[in-house]
């Protein structure tokens, strides 16, 4: 039980970090993977929402880059 606790909270953890530095999501393929993923997702949502208020925007009105430039190119 204290495993799968662990596992939310760090899916959680991992989705704020994966939303506040734009990176996308991982998705491993279990059921207690299925878990993490859905726990880094609601992380990532809520994180997205908190930034969108802390500067005075919404979730709606927050552009997310569809296609990052690429960094590569000078």
């Amino acid at each position: 039980m204290i495993k799968a606790v662990i596992g939310i909270v760090l899916g959680l953890v991992v989705g704020v970090g994966c939303r506040f530095f734009d990176i996308p999501l991982p998705g491993p393929p279990a059921i207690l993977g299925a878990i993490l993923a859905v726990s880094m997702a609601t992380g990532y949502t809520v994180t997205g929402h908190v930034l969108a208020r802390r500067h005075g925007a919404t979730s709606e009105t927050v552009a997310l880059p569809s296609n990052p430039p690429d960094r590569a190119s000078p």
